[in-house]
């Protein structure tokens, strides 16, 4: 029997993880079969990690197991793709297509408005780009309470709207009351024009039809003058406007305007993930000559070279084995919420109440049998001397936020490290060591919750 196998760019949540089973039981006619406590598991055997997450406590009538693997992007990438196959897939296997391609976000308009909307839709653009005949979901996961009877952003509508359009499905928020696909180009132009524009000074997003030609204005270039493509509020809306006329049936040139982007910039940047839609979308920027641009052969690789690789590791056993995860900030992923011991989870700001940025860790982990807290920073072996820099830095968040919440609780501040070959622990406040063969080294002076939870794993121990 087929395994589902789930590659993601993210830390996977239980909760996620059940919401994607549901959407693939409803659309390919599978059902739950199992049901208890969701937990996701490490494969460690004989002190290696093989790289596979085991999902326990979920089952379906019409698949063996459920697997979980880390991959990235040559480029843009959905969060999750869920593939049904025996083994797992293979990189670069033009034959093997996933059944689904999930985009997981935010809710809320205040937690998330640009990067929520226009940025993700960009990213089914370049998705589609691969696997055309792919169905697309865009998950929202809120953990804080949402207002339902809220009114969305015009902003929120805009994207989500033209989401609809493209053949999303929407999950997670209702989209009855405030969405619905629009039915033609003048209907997306004219809601464009009825939303407000920005303050003085900024250029705004304006569609002009003119003949067989649709202008779009927006600046691309970050800072204004640099004449480069970085702005991402921008490169997600035009990508997504480009999208929605393209969908609607506009076959026409679509040519952007006001953009603020040089032709030296175009030359020697041709593998812009911008650049990647425009040649998608048949989009030009007006005054430029845009050069062939060549997209990635492959939408997809195992990941090897990501400090996450190691604290999403650490994070992922030690919550298996009974610890808690009260804040996370892996690389590439979306950024948690600080959970107090008591409440609800709050947003951790940028600054720190003395107006200085607010060092945080790649993970928090609290074990409340020993009262012992785990501020833990993930680096490749490369960069351990900037993790032993980096957390001389986390006064701020212990003093602000963790003792006030957890009380006079023990407090180790320590580097995950990712990657090599080392055969010890390489500096004494490396607590956790993963090799780029899987092998697994921890420090023989970490704590008793560490240990605990890797008792009978065959780990090393320096």
């Amino acid at each position: 029997m087929d395994n589902l196998w789930l590659l993601t760019e993210e830390r996977p949540k239980a909760s996620v993880v059940l919401q994607i089973i549901e959407m693939y039981c409803n659309d390919f006619n599978d059902r739950i079969i199992q049901h208890d406590e969701i937990r996701i598991k490490p494969h460690i055997n004989d002190g290696y990690f093989e790289f596979i997450y085991e999902v326990e406590g979920l089952a379906v009538n019409n698949a063996d197991k459920i697997y979980l693997k880390t991959v990235s992007g040559y480029s843009s990438f959905l969060d999750f793709l869920l593939f049904k196959q025996q083994e797992a897939p293979l990189e670069n296997d033009y034959t093997a297509n996933p059944i689904m391609g999930i985009e997981e976000t935010k809710t809320s308009d205040d937690e998330s408005r640009n990067t929520g909307v226009s940025q993700r839709v960009s990213k089914f653009v370049y998705f589609q780009h691969f696997y055309p005949n792919v169905k697309m979901y865009m998950l929202y996961n809120e953990e804080l309470d949402a207002r339902e009877d809220k009114k969305p952003s015009n902003t929120s509508i805009f994207g989500t709207n033209i989401l609809l359009s493209l053949g999303v499905t929407i999950l997670g928020k209702d989209t009855s009351r405030w969405f619905s696909p629009f039915n033609n180009v003048d209907e997306l132009i004219a809601f464009k024009s009825r939303m407000r524009r920005p303050p003085a000074g900024n250029i705004p997003i304006k569609i002009t039809k003119i003949g067989n030609t649709i202008e779009v204005s927006g600046r691309l270039d970050k800072p204004a003058g640099k004449g480069n493509i970085a702005h991402d509020p921008s490169i997600g809306s035009l990508s997504m406007i480009g999208a929605g006329l393209r969908v609607l049936g506009w076959d026409g040139d679509i040519v952007i305007t006001c953009h603020g982007v040089l032709q030296e910039y175009i030359n020697k940047n041709r593998n812009n993930k911008f650049l990647f839609n425009c040649s998608i979308l048949r989009m030009h920027l007006l005054g430029l000559t845009l050069p062939n641009i060549s997209l990635p052969d492959h939408y997809w690789h195992y990941e090897k070279n990501s400090e996450k690789m190691a604290d999403i590791l650490l994070h992922i056993q030690t919550t298996y084995h009974g610890m808690s995860c009260i804040y996370e900030n892996h690389a590439g992923c979306e950024r948690g919420y600080f959970k107090p011991k008591t409440g609800d989870p709050v947003t951790l700001p940028k600054k720190d109440r003395s107006g200085i940025n607010l060092y945080l860790p790649d993970v928090v982990l609290y074990d409340e049998a020993t009262n012992f807290v785990l501020l833990v920073e993930g680096k490749m072996l490369s960069t351990l001397q900037l993790g032993l820099t980096e957390i001389e830095n986390y006064d701020s968040i212990e003093q602000e936020y963790i003792f006030p919440s957890y009380g006079r609780v023990q407090i180790k501040r320590c580097v995950s490290i990712f990657g090599g070959n080392c055969i010890h622990i390489p500096h004494e406040k490396v607590l956790f060591y993963l090799a780029d063969d899987g092998k697994i080294i921890i420090n023989a002076n970490a704590p008793l919750c560490i240990r605990r939870t890797f008792a009978g794993t065959g780990v090393s121990y320096d």
